[in-house]
Protein backbone atom coordinates (compact mmCIF):
# COMPACT_ATOMS: atom_id res chain seq x y z
CA UNK A 1 0.00 0.00 0.00
CA UNK A 2 3.21 2.46 0.75
CA UNK A 3 4.22 1.83 -2.76
CA UNK A 4 1.36 2.15 -4.02
CA UNK A 5 0.78 5.48 -2.54
CA UNK A 6 4.68 6.36 -3.38
CA UNK A 7 3.38 6.22 -7.14
CA UNK A 8 0.60 8.45 -6.58
CA UNK A 9 2.62 11.42 -5.08
CA UNK A 10 1.06 10.90 -2.09
CA UNK A 11 4.24 11.62 0.00
CA UNK A 12 2.27 12.09 3.77
CA UNK A 13 -0.26 9.39 2.74
CA UNK A 14 3.55 7.19 1.95
CA UNK A 15 4.88 8.28 5.40
CA UNK A 16 1.77 6.99 7.39
CA UNK A 17 1.85 4.04 5.89
CA UNK A 18 5.90 3.29 6.61
CA UNK A 19 5.66 4.70 10.20
CA UNK A 20 2.90 2.45 11.08
CA UNK A 21 5.33 -0.52 11.45
CA UNK A 22 8.83 -1.21 13.29
CA UNK A 23 12.16 -1.07 11.06
CA UNK A 24 12.61 -5.06 11.72
CA UNK A 25 9.23 -5.88 10.78
CA UNK A 26 9.63 -3.48 7.57
CA UNK A 27 13.17 -5.11 7.06
CA UNK A 28 11.29 -9.15 7.21
CA UNK A 29 8.98 -7.97 5.09
CA UNK A 30 11.48 -6.89 2.04
CA UNK A 31 13.56 -10.28 2.30
CA UNK A 32 9.76 -11.81 1.87
CA UNK A 33 9.35 -9.76 -1.31
CA UNK A 34 12.56 -8.61 -2.64
CA UNK A 35 10.50 -6.78 -5.95
CA UNK A 36 9.27 -4.13 -3.39
CA UNK A 37 13.15 -2.62 -3.40
CA UNK A 38 14.96 -4.21 -6.49
CA UNK A 39 13.54 -5.17 -9.75
CA UNK A 40 15.15 -7.06 -13.10
CA UNK A 41 17.37 -9.93 -12.94
CA UNK A 42 21.34 -11.00 -12.67
CA UNK A 43 22.87 -8.25 -14.63
CA UNK A 44 20.08 -6.01 -15.11
CA UNK A 45 18.95 -5.46 -11.44
CA UNK A 46 18.01 -1.83 -10.57
CA UNK A 47 16.48 0.46 -7.69
CA UNK A 48 12.41 0.64 -7.55
CA UNK A 49 10.73 3.64 -6.92
CA UNK A 50 10.53 2.99 -3.55
CA UNK A 51 14.26 2.00 -2.71
CA UNK A 52 15.01 5.23 -4.35
CA UNK A 53 12.62 7.32 -1.85
CA UNK A 54 14.49 5.07 0.75
CA UNK A 55 17.31 6.61 0.10
CA UNK A 56 16.31 10.49 0.83
CA UNK A 57 13.96 9.70 3.58
CA UNK A 58 15.01 6.22 5.57
CA UNK A 59 18.36 5.67 4.69
CA UNK A 60 19.32 3.06 7.69
CA UNK A 61 16.65 1.41 7.06
CA UNK A 62 17.47 1.06 3.40
CA UNK A 63 21.07 -0.23 4.40
CA UNK A 64 19.46 -2.05 6.76
CA UNK A 65 16.97 -4.01 4.64
CA UNK A 66 19.99 -4.48 1.76
CA UNK A 67 22.10 -6.27 4.16
CA UNK A 68 19.23 -8.51 5.16
CA UNK A 69 18.41 -9.69 1.34
CA UNK A 70 22.28 -10.18 1.24
CA UNK A 71 22.62 -12.45 4.25
CA UNK A 72 19.56 -14.23 3.05
CA UNK A 73 20.62 -14.76 0.01
CA UNK A 74 18.25 -12.49 -1.72
CA UNK A 75 21.19 -10.47 -3.09
CA UNK A 76 24.57 -10.42 -3.63
CA UNK A 77 27.37 -8.71 -2.83
CA UNK A 78 28.22 -7.25 -6.42
CA UNK A 79 24.07 -6.60 -7.52
CA UNK A 80 23.81 -4.32 -3.92
CA UNK A 81 26.56 -2.49 -5.22
CA UNK A 82 25.11 -1.79 -8.30
CA UNK A 83 22.00 -0.42 -6.75
CA UNK A 84 23.68 2.50 -4.85
CA UNK A 85 26.06 2.99 -7.71
CA UNK A 86 22.38 3.51 -9.49
CA UNK A 87 21.43 5.76 -6.43
CA UNK A 88 24.36 7.86 -6.99
CA UNK A 89 25.36 7.35 -3.40
CA UNK A 90 28.92 5.61 -4.21
CA UNK A 91 30.90 7.39 -1.55
CA UNK A 92 28.36 7.77 1.27
CA UNK A 93 25.30 4.93 1.59
CA UNK A 94 27.46 2.49 -0.29
CA UNK A 95 29.85 2.72 2.76
CA UNK A 96 27.40 2.78 5.73
CA UNK A 97 26.63 -0.36 3.36
CA UNK A 98 29.86 -2.04 3.70
CA UNK A 99 29.77 -1.18 7.16
CA UNK A 100 27.02 -2.75 8.20
CA UNK A 101 27.60 -5.69 6.33
CA UNK A 102 30.64 -6.09 7.97
CA UNK A 103 28.71 -6.19 11.51
CA UNK A 104 26.59 -8.85 9.71
CA UNK A 105 28.26 -11.15 7.74
CA UNK A 106 30.49 -14.14 8.50
CA UNK A 107 31.80 -15.10 5.51
CA UNK A 108 35.64 -14.45 5.65
CA UNK A 109 36.08 -14.10 1.66
CA UNK A 110 33.45 -11.19 1.67
CA UNK A 111 34.85 -9.88 5.54
CA UNK A 112 38.09 -9.52 4.08
CA UNK A 113 36.95 -7.49 0.75
CA UNK A 114 35.12 -5.19 2.98
CA UNK A 115 37.56 -4.81 4.92
CA UNK A 116 40.00 -3.55 1.71
CA UNK A 117 37.15 -1.77 0.62
CA UNK A 118 36.49 0.56 3.38
CA UNK A 119 39.99 1.15 4.40
CA UNK A 120 40.59 2.34 0.58
CA UNK A 121 37.47 4.65 1.05
CA UNK A 122 38.94 6.59 4.75
CA UNK A 123 42.24 6.69 2.85
CA UNK A 124 40.95 8.39 0.12
CA UNK A 125 38.75 10.71 2.17
CA UNK A 126 41.97 11.61 4.43
CA UNK A 127 43.72 12.39 0.89
CA UNK A 128 40.93 14.45 -0.78
CA UNK A 129 38.59 16.11 2.55
CA UNK A 130 40.95 19.24 3.89
CA UNK A 131 42.20 18.40 7.40
CA UNK A 132 41.69 22.04 8.97
CA UNK A 133 38.15 22.95 9.74
CA UNK A 134 38.23 26.38 8.02
CA UNK A 135 39.73 24.84 4.89
CA UNK A 136 37.51 25.35 1.68
CA UNK A 137 38.06 24.16 -1.98
CA UNK A 138 37.21 21.84 -4.64
CA UNK A 139 37.43 18.40 -2.49
CA UNK A 140 34.92 19.82 0.03
CA UNK A 141 33.71 16.64 1.77
CA UNK A 142 29.75 15.31 1.41
CA UNK A 143 27.83 16.79 3.44
CA UNK A 144 26.17 13.04 4.27
CA UNK A 145 26.69 12.00 7.62
CA UNK A 146 27.37 8.26 8.18
CA UNK A 147 24.95 6.08 9.49
CA UNK A 148 27.39 5.08 11.84
CA UNK A 149 30.55 6.89 13.84
CA UNK A 150 34.03 5.37 14.62
CA UNK A 151 32.81 4.72 18.13
CA UNK A 152 29.81 2.82 16.84
CA UNK A 153 31.60 0.58 15.03
CA UNK A 154 34.26 0.16 17.60
CA UNK A 155 31.45 -0.79 19.65
CA UNK A 156 29.54 -3.51 17.91
CA UNK A 157 31.76 -4.56 14.96
CA UNK A 158 34.51 -6.62 16.29
CA UNK A 159 36.69 -5.78 13.19
CA UNK A 160 37.05 -2.72 14.59
CA UNK A 161 39.64 -2.33 17.85
CA UNK A 162 39.38 0.15 20.59
CA UNK A 163 42.17 3.27 19.65
CA UNK A 164 45.81 2.88 21.78
CA UNK A 165 45.82 5.22 24.48
CA UNK A 166 49.34 6.11 22.52
CA UNK A 167 46.98 7.41 19.84
CA UNK A 168 45.24 10.05 21.96
CA UNK A 169 48.37 12.07 22.29
CA UNK A 170 49.13 12.15 18.45
CA UNK A 171 45.31 12.19 17.35
CA UNK A 172 44.52 16.07 16.88
CA UNK A 173 41.80 17.53 19.00
CA UNK A 174 39.43 19.43 17.18
CA UNK A 175 41.91 20.85 15.00
CA UNK A 176 40.71 18.84 11.97
CA UNK A 177 37.02 18.34 10.20
CA UNK A 178 34.78 16.50 11.64
CA UNK A 179 34.67 14.33 8.19
CA UNK A 180 38.22 14.17 8.27
CA UNK A 181 38.38 13.28 11.92
CA UNK A 182 35.80 11.10 11.14
CA UNK A 183 37.87 8.99 8.50
CA UNK A 184 41.06 8.83 10.42
CA UNK A 185 39.66 7.25 13.82
CA UNK A 186 37.78 4.45 11.68
CA UNK A 187 41.40 3.84 9.49
CA UNK A 188 42.98 3.96 12.83
CA UNK A 189 40.23 1.41 14.44
CA UNK A 190 40.99 -0.61 11.67
CA UNK A 191 44.40 -1.18 12.17
CA UNK A 192 43.74 -1.57 16.02
CA UNK A 193 41.30 -4.30 15.22
CA UNK A 194 42.17 -7.77 14.80
CA UNK A 195 41.25 -8.53 10.94
CA UNK A 196 42.63 -5.67 8.51
CA UNK A 197 45.45 -7.61 6.26
CA UNK A 198 47.95 -4.50 6.63
CA UNK A 199 50.11 -5.93 3.87
CA UNK A 200 46.48 -5.40 1.91
CA UNK A 201 46.94 -1.49 2.63
CA UNK A 202 50.33 -0.68 2.42
CA UNK A 203 50.02 0.80 -0.75
CA UNK A 204 47.79 2.57 -0.38
CA UNK A 205 49.09 3.81 2.69
CA UNK A 206 52.12 5.22 0.43
CA UNK A 207 49.36 8.37 -0.51
CA UNK A 208 49.21 9.72 2.85
CA UNK A 209 52.06 11.90 4.19
CA UNK A 210 54.03 11.08 7.18
CA UNK A 211 54.26 14.98 7.41
CA UNK A 212 51.71 15.40 10.08
CA UNK A 213 51.37 13.94 13.57
CA UNK A 214 47.44 12.24 12.04
CA UNK A 215 49.83 11.18 9.46
CA UNK A 216 52.50 9.74 11.49
CA UNK A 217 50.09 7.49 13.46
CA UNK A 218 49.41 5.26 10.86
CA UNK A 219 52.37 4.58 9.29
CA UNK A 220 53.71 3.73 12.71
CA UNK A 221 50.39 1.47 13.17
CA UNK A 222 50.88 -0.64 10.32
CA UNK A 223 54.78 -0.32 11.73
CA UNK A 224 53.75 -1.95 14.80
CA UNK A 225 51.19 -4.27 13.27
CA UNK A 226 54.47 -5.98 11.38
CA UNK A 227 55.99 -6.19 13.72
CA UNK A 228 59.08 -3.24 13.86
CA UNK A 229 58.92 -2.60 17.28
CA UNK A 230 62.81 -0.95 17.08
CA UNK A 231 61.83 0.90 14.22
CA UNK A 232 58.83 2.04 15.81
CA UNK A 233 60.73 3.58 19.20
CA UNK A 234 63.31 5.28 17.15
CA UNK A 235 60.60 7.09 15.29
CA UNK A 236 58.39 7.79 18.61
CA UNK A 237 61.12 9.58 20.63
CA UNK A 238 61.71 11.17 17.39
CA UNK A 239 58.36 12.70 16.45
CA UNK A 240 56.25 12.32 19.78
CA UNK A 241 58.85 10.93 22.93
CA UNK A 242 55.49 11.87 25.10
CA UNK A 243 53.65 9.43 23.61
CA UNK A 244 56.65 6.76 24.34
CA UNK A 245 55.61 5.44 27.62
CA UNK A 246 51.89 4.68 26.31
CA UNK A 247 53.25 3.37 23.61
CA UNK A 248 55.89 0.81 25.58
CA UNK A 249 52.92 -0.14 27.89
CA UNK A 250 50.39 -1.21 25.29
CA UNK A 251 53.24 -3.10 23.07
CA UNK A 252 56.01 -3.94 25.19
CA UNK A 253 54.29 -6.79 26.99
CA UNK A 254 55.11 -10.67 27.01
CA UNK A 255 57.38 -11.54 24.50
CA UNK A 256 58.12 -8.02 23.82
CA UNK A 257 59.16 -7.14 27.15
CA UNK A 258 62.66 -7.13 27.14
CA UNK A 259 62.43 -4.57 24.80
CA UNK A 260 61.95 -2.03 28.02
CA UNK A 261 65.45 -2.76 28.80
CA UNK A 262 67.02 -3.62 25.74
CA UNK A 263 65.39 -0.86 23.42
CA UNK A 264 64.02 1.90 24.96
CA UNK A 265 66.22 2.45 28.20
CA UNK A 266 69.61 2.53 25.95
CA UNK A 267 67.59 4.90 23.38
CA UNK A 268 66.75 7.06 26.66
CA UNK A 269 69.88 7.20 27.99
CA UNK A 270 71.43 8.47 25.08
CA UNK A 271 68.81 10.72 23.94
CA UNK A 272 68.81 12.14 27.89
CA UNK A 273 72.25 12.68 27.43
CA UNK A 274 72.63 14.82 24.48
CA UNK A 275 69.22 16.84 24.35
CA UNK A 276 68.64 20.35 25.30
CA UNK A 277 65.08 20.27 26.98
CA UNK A 278 64.99 16.68 28.19
CA UNK A 279 62.80 16.99 30.39
CA UNK A 280 60.00 14.82 28.50
CA UNK A 281 62.58 12.17 28.07
CA UNK A 282 63.60 12.55 31.40
CA UNK A 283 60.05 11.46 32.57
CA UNK A 284 60.24 8.67 30.22
CA UNK A 285 63.68 7.01 31.72
CA UNK A 286 62.22 7.61 35.02
CA UNK A 287 58.83 5.87 34.22
CA UNK A 288 61.59 2.99 32.14
CA UNK A 289 63.31 2.61 35.30
CA UNK A 290 60.76 1.53 37.18
CA UNK A 291 59.47 -1.05 34.70
CA UNK A 292 63.06 -2.40 34.14
CA UNK A 293 63.34 -2.82 37.79
CA UNK A 294 60.72 -4.75 38.52
CA UNK A 295 61.28 -7.23 35.39
CA UNK A 296 65.02 -7.95 35.83
CA UNK A 297 67.50 -9.24 38.27
CA UNK A 298 70.12 -6.96 40.35
CA UNK A 299 72.70 -8.61 38.48
CA UNK A 300 70.60 -7.97 35.05
CA UNK A 301 69.97 -4.06 36.00
CA UNK A 302 73.57 -3.61 37.19
CA UNK A 303 74.31 -5.20 33.62
CA UNK A 304 72.22 -2.16 32.00
CA UNK A 305 73.71 0.38 33.74
CA UNK A 306 75.86 3.13 31.73
CA UNK A 307 79.58 3.68 32.99
CA UNK A 308 79.63 7.22 31.77
CA UNK A 309 79.46 8.41 35.67
CA UNK A 310 75.55 8.57 35.99
CA UNK A 311 75.72 5.77 38.06
CA UNK A 312 74.33 7.85 41.23
CA UNK A 313 71.10 8.11 39.00
CA UNK A 314 70.12 4.67 38.79
CA UNK A 315 71.20 3.27 42.54
CA UNK A 316 67.83 4.01 44.24
CA UNK A 317 66.08 1.61 40.88
CA UNK A 318 68.61 -0.85 41.36
CA UNK A 319 67.90 -0.65 45.34
CA UNK A 320 64.07 -1.69 44.34
CA UNK A 321 65.28 -4.03 42.12
CA UNK A 322 67.22 -5.81 45.23
CA UNK A 323 64.46 -5.54 47.82
CA UNK A 324 61.96 -7.20 45.41
CA UNK A 325 64.52 -9.78 44.50
CA UNK A 326 64.84 -10.39 48.09
CA UNK A 327 61.27 -10.46 49.11
CA UNK A 328 60.54 -12.74 46.09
Amino acid sequence: MATMMLRLDDLPEYTRLMERHAEMVLVYGFIEEPRLLLHGEHTHIRPTALTRQLAKSQPGLLVAAVVALHENNKVQLEHADHIFEELHCENCLQVDFWEAMLMASSQQTIIQELLFRVASVYIDRLTNTPSETHSIGPHMPSKHRPLKSADDLINSCSHYGALYPWLIVLNPAHTTSSQHQEALYKLQSLLCGPSLSVGSVMPLMERLSDETLWGFSLHLLCATRRGQYDSSIEKLLDRCPQAIIAYANHHLQDNHMVLWWQKLLPELCNRTRVAADNSILLAALKETLVVVAMETSPTEFLELMPDDGTVSYFLPYLLTCSQRHLLA
